[in-house]
């Protein structure tokens, strides 16, 4: 997987986000995982290396629960032209 290049996310302060993507002035909302996903991403960990970094960081998270969580977050991106599944 790949993040597109030209896409911007910036965390706030209550460790939420927002991804801009420049090639359709579009913007994102993240949510607290979404941004550990989205970091996961962008450092080209797979769904089951995001998915362990959703257990590790929130309390009563399966990984079972987590790999659907990054799988669904991962095809939103990918819709939305945010990443890609090269």
């Amino acid at each position: 997987m790949k993040v597109n290049p030209f896409a911007v996310m910036q965390e706030e302060f209550d460790h939420t986000g927002i991804v801009f993507n420049p090639d359709n002035n579009r913007v994102l909302t993240l949510n607290k995982s979404g941004v550990v996903l989205w970091k996961a991403f962008e450092e080209n960990c797979t769904l089951d290396e995001a998915a362990a970094l959703l257990v590790e960081r929130f309390d009563g998270v399966t990984l079972e629960d987590a790999r659907r969580d990054a799988e669904t977050f991962a095809a939103c991106l990918v819709e939305k032209s945010l990443l890609s599944m090269d």
